[in-house]
């Protein structure tokens, strides 16, 4: 009995070290899966003061996540570390066509693509607005990281990844995009799809791990206006609640929407059917 206890032992064993192999064979496979995917030229170049092309480009969510040189998305034990790297080094790291295809499409220098980077919303930034972002970008003065270390997948990450349950936008951009050429003067729903619908629906809520998200008409039209102005400059709810990841990234980003502008994004929500 002793002996074949043993013996079910060590092929419970063995069959543990093969699906740990085989899961992390799997999710090295998924991370290093390659787009085809061209870093087409960008000639285009931005004719704003540096003052409107840092405003239009923070309104554009980067800081939100990357902050000022790098910021920590998620850390949970067993999913993993996952890591928004530090823009200020990284831009160099990039020709402007390498860029826009990281931007626009979620895939990285080497091909493969970026984990959470919303290149689903980015897809839609007009060209004009994508050269005010490129400039601000290589403004910046370079500093040292904020966060020490990259991205690093616990088991259970490992697990989704190799069941290809890890999103990568650049699953859902098509190869071939044409992005308008100009900022609509009324960026209402140029603001919702490039920004808000990341993280927003229109009609329903948004339920994840990391937030809940409210459906926007309805908030919208529950706000005065200087209320959802107040709630795109500072984050904060009616009574100066909290709200999480909004609070962070108004801060961040939507502080940096003009007054027409906000008003703007409030119609566009309020006014659909």
């Amino acid at each position: 009995m002793k002996r074949i206890l043993k013996i079910v032992l060590a092929a419970l064993v063995a069959i543990c070290l093969v699906a740990i192999v085989g899961i992390y064979a799997l999710s090295e496979m998924r991370l290093s899966r390659t787009y085809e995917v061209a870093a087409a030229d960008f000639a285009v170049k931005t004719t704003l003061p540096p003052e409107e092309a840092e405003r239009r480009a923070r309104t554009l969510m980067c800081g939100g996540c990357h902050h000022d040189a790098g910021n920590i998305l998620l850390d949970e034990p067993g999913v993993g570390r996952i890591v928004a790297p530090n823009l200020t080094r990284l831009v160099p790291m990039y020709n402007d066509a390498e860029l826009v295809r990281l931007i626009r499409h979620g895939v990285k220098k080497d091909g493969t693509g970026a984990v959470i980077m919303p290149a689903g919303n980015f897809a839609n930034i007009t060209d004009d607005d994508m050269a005010a972002l490129i400039a601000w970008l290589r403004s910046l003065k370079q500093l040292p990281d904020a966060v020490a270390g990259g991205t690093q997948w616990g088991p259970l990450g490992r697990v989704g990844l190799a069941l290809d349950k890890i999103p990568f936008e650049a699953d859902l951009v098509p190869t071939a995009i044409t992005p308008a050429a100009t900022r609509p003067a009324d960026i209402g729903e140029y603001a919702f799809i490039t920004d808000c619908s990341h993280c927003h629906n229109l009609d329903t809520a948004k339920q994840s791990e990391a937030f809940f998200a409210p459906a926007l008409k309805p908030l919208a039209q529950s706000y005065s206006a200087a209320d959802f102005k107040t709630l795109l400059r500072t984050g904060k709810g009616v009574g100066g609640r909290d709200l999480g990841v909004m609070t962070q990234v108004s801060q961040w980003d939507f502080r940096y929407f003009t007054d027409i502008e906000i008003e703007q994004i409030q119609a566009y929500l309020t006014r659909q059917p």
